[in-house]
């Protein structure tokens, strides 16, 4: 039973390694990537990619949590806040992406900009829940 918990605590944190390197790539995306209608269309495909990882953190950290015995601790009350944060400032950008006119460089840099807030601000947030769960177990 031990090793059942332990390889799904690695791979929950495997794929929240994963969702913090796509942030990462992300952002470089959005910083080294010039030509506004090639940058759109990459953020089109990245999306889903990003959020299909988000539902992978939810999946794997249920099935934590059914290994647990449905424990509810403060922690995982705060993942769970952190996930529906993520999946809320997904759904805004999605908006945002899909309001952003490509002919105009204004609504683009908001985009970029809006973009780096919410991954980096992501990957803030899954490094401070990180940390906030392993010191209160």
């Amino acid at each position: 039973m031990e090793q059942m918990i332990t390889m799904s605590i690695n791979f929950h944190l495997f794929i929240i390694g994963a969702t913090i390197l796509l942030a990462l790539y992300n952002i470089y995306v959005s910083l080294n990537l010039k030509d506004e209608v090639i940058y759109i269309n990459r953020m089109k495909y990245l999306q889903p990619q990003y959020l299909l990882l988000v539902v992978a953190i939810i999946f794997t950290g249920i099935t934590v949590m059914a290994v647990n015995h449905f424990d509810l601790k403060s922690s995982l009350i705060l993942m769970i806040i952190a996930v529906l944060i993520m999946i809320y400032t997904s759904v805004k950008k999605h908006i945002l992406r899909v309001n952003t006119n490509t002919n105009d460089s204004t609504s683009t840099q908001l985009l970029r900009a809006w973009i780096k807030k919410k991954y980096i601000g992501d990957i803030v947030l899954m490094f401070i829940i990180g940390g906030v769960s392993f010191i209160l177990r």
